[in-house]
């Protein structure tokens, strides 16, 4: 990842501080990727699971990087060495965030942070204030940090920031560095288990936002209370509830606070990539592109809002749900279970994903696929006019290239 620097003096002066320097020469951006550097741009050398970015120092610096910051020694000045390079990031956000005047909104959740970050997003926008979001899914340990870093320090902006998880720990640490006016939790599932353990880490890790926030929302708490008759997500009810929780989140912001006027607001809002949009195909045939990451919970909420179309056909193109340890297996069957006479075509790629075929679960067609060619090729033959098409698993099972394939063939 790379962002640009908009408060360079800031920065720099928090990074001399952090490096007990004399002030040091401007810094335009900062980057975790060597191929990315550009002329004084600082370069985070990342120590991975599966990659040491103090490996790609010397390729940085002749790229233009002013400064590199590693774990490992190395002979050039302009190159230093931290005991914990996420923790430095962390401690000058963490100064950063201290000296803010601003306001904070930092959300976590199982499913539905970026819909509702961008929902508060949107609306806070249209209400005349200024407005910084988490942009993609920088949402990490180090995700966060630099994101903030490209954002204005101006007191009338307010932070819309989307705290991510994999592990115990991570939302309590990155809670403590942006310390939130306004906490909220989305829901919480059965999502990275194999990091967490258990249902009740994932409880504890998500609502721990909570012990460093100043007011606190939960989406579990919030009824769905939104009426959007003209919109073209009414009936899905994953949005809806992310659209209710939005507007407890925004209506102090909003001179007029009725729920008919947030509606109005989120008229033109369009759901980001992979998170549920829906493309018109030719002969009223659509394909809803869920195809960012699953978790039992979301998988299940999608079924039920394919389940709501009226279309001649109901086809949910499922993929492997990952990190989900050692039941794993079980939660693929319940899937199939939950598809039953709601579905009907299922079409399944990836090991995991084969387990949610049975006998049982009465849906007259189901099929599996051992490539995403083949599967693509098959979906584009059994297509029919007035066809609702689901697609969802994790995303490293690459979903979003069957729906390329599918835009394409019908083009």
């Amino acid at each position: 990842m790379r962002i640009d620097i908009i408060e360079t003096d800031l920065f720099i002066k928090y990074l001399s501080d952090a490096l007990k320097m004399d002030k040091l020469c401007s810094v335009d951006g900062i980057t975790t990727d060597s191929r990315l550097v550009k002329k004084n741009d600082l370069f985070l050398a990342i120590k991975g699971e599966h990659f040491d970015g103090s490996d790609f120092i010397d390729q940085a610096l002749s790229n233009g990087a002013s400064y590199v910051i590693t774990q490992s020694a190395h002979k050039n000045k302009n190159v230093f060495t931290v005991e914990n390079l996420v923790e430095f990031i962390g401690n000058i956000c963490s100064i950063w965030m201290n000296n803010f005047q601003g306001k904070t909104i930092g959300i976590t959740g199982s499913n539905g942070k970026t819909t509702t970050k961008d929902l508060i997003s949107h609306v806070l926008a249209k209400c005349g204030n200024k407005v910084s979001k988490t942009k993609g899914n920088f949402n990490t340990s180090i995700g966060v940090p630099l994101t903030i870093f490209s954002f204005s320090n101006d007191p009338s902006q307010i932070y819309v920031l989307e705290l991510g998880a994999n592990q115990v720990g991570d939302i309590d640490y990155l809670s403590s560095i942006v310390k939130p006016d306004i906490g909220i939790v989305t829901n919480i599932s059965d999502a990275h288990l194999e990091g967490f353990g258990s249902i009740g880490n994932i409880r504890k890790e998500k609502k721990s936002i909570f012990n460093h926030s100043k007011k606190h929302y939960y989406g579990k708490e919030i009824d769905i209370s939104i009426n959007l008759s003209d919109h073209p997500f009414k009936n899905n009810k994953v949005f809806l509830k992310n659209a209710s929780l939005a507007y407890e989140v925004c209506k102090d912001f909003m001179s007029n606070n009725d729920k008919e006027a947030f509606s109005v607001m989120i008229a033109d809002f369009t759901l980001p990539k992979g998170r549920g949009r829906v493309y018109s195909l030719l002969a009223d045939t659509i394909i809803i592109d869920d195809t960012y990451n699953a978790n039992p919970e979301s998988v299940k909420a999608a079924i039920d809002n394919l389940a709501q179309y009226n279309s001649k056909r109901k086809i949910f193109i499922f993929a492997d749900m990952k990190e989900l340890g050692s039941d794993e297996i079980r939660f693929h069957r319940e899937v199939g279970d939950y598809c039953s006479e709601k579905i009907d075509i299922i079409m399944c790629y990836g090991d995991l994903a084969k387990n949610v075929i049975n006998d049982s679960n009465k849906i007259p067609i189901q099929l599996h696929f051992d490539t995403k060619a083949s599967l693509s090729e098959a979906l584009s033959n059994i297509m029919q006019e007035n066809d609702a098409i689901l697609l969802k698993g994790s995303r490293s099972m690459e979903l979003d290239l069957v729906i390329k394939d599918i835009i394409n063939y019908v083009k």
